[in-house]
């Protein structure tokens, strides 16, 4: 059975006034196993592992105060992490295409937990079924991956394959960050995941498996693996509340984009009216004395300077992961 971390991470985008989370897709053969991490922030008691909305009673796979618990094929094994964070062990065993959908984990009340994460498996036929779970990412897209939840020394690494000879590493360095063409590495001294590597605009031939970690990469003091898929599909994005619970609820910012359209909407109404009127009097007064009139209408006035301003003034949120 292989075992890949993973992290939920938050990207949001205000484009079309709509807050889009972006979750993590992991991709399987049929009939193989898998585990995944699902790393919290927080820590609790109450732990669960649902799939879709996570609203019904059947849609809830696992939910126990326990350490362990199994149902069926699914089973999950907590864990305390550093830092006050909790990290949920989730384990699907000879997956099925019927298993590809949505699915969330978390700490609390499944319908309003205390903390969770969103994540999609998608299950298919086309896959090698000695590889374990992909991470799947889209063609131009980046991707992340965690390389480390412990800090190990100074000297980090990052290579394609099996990492057995110098072809295969595409990074070895002892400075803190590190990049080459696409491929970055970054040591994060002090932070709750300590080193992560990346890769920018993916192409399907970055298909693959990765490892990255602390020592000499071709006798590595701490690492992981991860295989890698880069799709040419779309990746859905939902316009829910957050990944985590640091990730905002959408709804408020969807509030105040209504208000400030509404404002926006009266500012301009209440432009035209006054230019339509002023241009009325002005008509009249050209009429009634044939002077030399300078209009001024417009002159300190650009019809565009609230909506810049609504656009500046709105709220950003704080992201963290």
């Amino acid at each position: 059975m292989k075992i890949f971390h993973f992290l939920f991470f938050c990207f949001l985008s205000d484009a079309a006034g709509l807050v889009k989370a972006k979750h993590n897709i992991w991709s399987a053969a049929e009939g193989v196993n898998g585990t995944l991490n699902c790393n919290l922030t927080l820590s609790g008691s109450t732990k669960f592992f649902c799939k879709e909305k996570c609203e019904r009673a059947e849609d809830i796979l696992i939910k126990t105060d326990g350490s362990t618990a199994q149902s069926g094929r699914f089973s999950i094994k907590y864990k305390d992490g550093a830092s006050g964070r909790g990290i949920v062990f989730l384990t699907f065993t000879h997956m099925i295409t019927s298993d590809s959908g949505m699915y969330r984990c978390g700490f609390g009340n499944s319908s309003t937990p205390d903390a969770y994460g969103d994540f999609e498996v998608i299950v298919s036929n086309d896959l090698d079924k000695n590889n374990g779970f992909y991470h799947t990412e889209m063609k131009g897209e980046n991707i992340t991956l965690v390389c480390s939840i412990n800090a190990y020394g100074q000297r980090t690494f990052f290579c394609k394959n099996q990492c057995k000879n110098e072809g295969e590493i595409l990074i070895d360095t002892t400075n803190n960050k590190s990049v080459n063409g696409r491929y970055s590495i970054e040591h994060r001294p002090g932070s709750m995941y300590p080193l992560y590597a990346t890769i920018t605009q993916l192409t399907k031939s970055d298909t693959g498996l990765y490892i990255c970690g602390y020592g000499n990469p071709l006798s590595p003091d701490s690492y992981e693996s991860e295989y890698v898929l880069v799709s040419d599909a779309t990746q859905s994005e939902s316009v829910t509340p957050g990944v985590s619970t640091h990730c905002p609820d959408s709804s408020w910012l969807l509030v105040v984009r209504a208000s400030l359209d509404g404002v926006l909407l009266m500012a301009v109404f209440l432009m035209l009216f006054y230019i339509s009127k002023t241009r009325r009097n002005f008509g009249l007064n050209t009429r009634e004395n044939d002077t030399n009139l300078e209009l001024s209408v417009g002159e300190n006035f650009d019809p565009t300077s609230k909506h810049k301003e609504s656009k500046s003034s709105r709220t950003k949120p704080t992201l963290h992961y």
